[in-house]
């Protein structure tokens, strides 16, 4: 399968750059996760409350023979930036410890951090509950801070009996606090636990106590569902696990891209079992990709993953040219036209499409697109730059018609706008119609054919709905004149013609 080939084909990369670098880094390293993503926009970039946890003989915070830590409560609370101070992104993954949970509803997290998001109205209230009886709201932020991060510290023996209490009981005490810092709507904030080291702050990467809890529930995870078999990536035989550890959409509760079977006798031994070795590469991987591969901007509400491939293999990274060197290295970055960026990229590689959504803790797989040349891609700019101009261009307003400013980005936004514009009123209709939208765009960047028959007559069908709204004698030219343009692109495009 060309994507997963293609994510740890980039977890090798990723490996390999780390060792040049000289880190140490022990097995846990692989799996690790940025809690947040890296935001450019200083007025958007994340905020870190830090609670600074005050423990008896804070000496033995870093002593790894530490087995248990008795905490006496909460000496300090304040707020940094997500990215503040010196190291690299491995470094700051290394400190943060973190992992995304295993569900939404699971008692217990790879690290000590809470995931508050943007700051609410009524922060008092969101924390403590409608009545301030946190420990019996279940939608309280302190019931899940309790029960979902701290708590199980404490019953598997890494934290003293009452530590937990005593912890909340501060916390409660200093809700104030945490309303002074938890104020801007515009940006996402966590909640961090460190150890107050005698007034530096160790994050809980820094203690070995935190980093064994962590390897303990990553081992305890990834040894459930466990097989015998043979790996599909190294050949290797042995114990197996599957893709769901790493990719959530790839489960045998349904038919699916990942792994494309329902479950049944023998499925899991047939289907992209994968070793542990390889199991680790593939997670550092799907790092790298949620950290340099991600589109989250083009299609609201749905995440791109966008993973280059070289046709000839990373040996032959050196013969290709600087710009698609660089693409590989160091991903779509903070470009703002994500598919024109990748039209210019060299036919030396392939380009592999996954377009998902994220629910809670949940990943649902929409489509995935593989061996897309950039080509591909550049060829579609073209013909939409020809609809644009035929369709949507004013030149009573710009007689000078600018064809660089014209670009694939926004004819995929212009056929997801528009045939999405035709679905019902209904939260199904709208599903439905996003998935066929979706499978639409999937054919535009693979090639295959698109009945634009079937779109033309979902149009018109929708018309005297769009005549009889009070509006459309406002709107309804340039609605037409976008339809006109996303249909003459389908019937351009490779395959396209009825």
């Amino acid at each position: 399968m060309g994507f997963i080939n293609a994510v740890f084909e980039l977890g090798r990369l990723e490996s390999e750059k780390v060792k040049a670098r000289g880190t140490v880094s022990d097995e846990i390293d692989d799996y690790l996760q940025l809690p947040m993503p890296l935001i450019e926009d200083e007025t958007r970039s994340g905020k870190v409350i830090r609670v600074w946890l005050k423990v008896e003989a804070a000496e033995n915070a870093k002593n790894p023979g530490t087995k248990e830590l008795n905490v006496l409560g909460v000496s300090k609370i304040d707020l940094v930036d997500y990215m503040a101070g010196s190291g690299d992104i491995d470094e700051k993954k290394r400190h943060y410890l973190y992992r995304d949970p295993v569900g939404s509803n699971t008692s217990w997290g790879f690290s000590p951090i809470y995931k508050l998001g943007p700051a609410k109205a009524d922060v008092r209230k969101e924390m403590l509950g409608e009545n301030g009886q946190w420990f019996s709201d279940d939608k309280s932020r302190f019931y899940k801070l309790e029960r979902r991060v701290l708590s199980d510290y404490e019953k598997t023996g890494y934290f003293s009996e009452g530590s937990t209490e005593r912890i909340m009981k501060d916390l409660e005490q200093q809700v104030g606090r945490l309303s002074e810092f938890w104020v801007d709507k515009k940006r996402s904030y966590l909640l961090l636990f460190g150890i107050d080291n005698n007034g530096s702050f160790l994050f809980p990467g820094e203690v070995p106590l935190f980093r064994n809890y962590f390897r303990n529930k990553l081992e305890e995870n990834l040894s459930r569902g466990n097989i015998s078999g043979t790996c599909a990536l190294c050949g290797g035989g042995g114990s197996m696990v599957n893709l769901g550890k790493i990719f959530k959409f790839a489960t045998f509760d349904k038919v699916s891209f990942l792994p494309g079977a329902a479950d049944g006798k023998g499925v899991k031994e047939r289907v992209f079992p994968v070793c542990g070795n390889c199991l680790s590469t593939l997670s550092r991987g799907r790092e790298v990709l949620d950290s340099s591969f991600l589109d989250g901007r083009t299609i609201q509400g749905v995440k791109i993953y966008v993973v280059p491939e070289l046709l000839q293999g990373r040996k032959e990274l050196n013969m290709v040219s600087g710009h698609t060197r660089d693409f590989i290295s160091k991903g779509i970055g903070v470009e703002k036209q994500i598919f024109r960026y990748l039209s210019r990229q060299d036919n030396t590689i392939v380009l592999h499409f996954l377009f998902w959504e994220k629910n809670q803790a949940q990943e649902r797989l929409h489509l995935m697109v593989e061996d897309v040349p950039p080509s591909r891609l550049k060829k579609l700019e073209g013909l939409w730059v020809e609809c644009h101009r035929a369709h949507l261009w004013n030149s009573s307003e710009n007689p000078d018609f600018d064809e660089n400013s014209i670009t694939l980005d926004q004819a995929i936004k212009n056929v997801y706008g528009v045939l999405l514009g035709l679905a019902g009123k209904s939260e199904q209709d709208k599903a439905v119609m996003r998935d066929r939208t979706l499978g639409i765009l999937g054919k535009l960047l693979s090639g295959d054919r698109i009945e634009t028959l079937e779109v033309k007559k979902l149009m018109i069908s929708r018309l005297p709905g769009l005549f009889a709204d009070p509006e459309w004698i406002r709107f309804g030219g340039l609605k037409l004149r976008q339809m006109a343009a996303v249909l003459d692109l389908l019937f351009k495009s490779d395959g396209g013609g009825n």
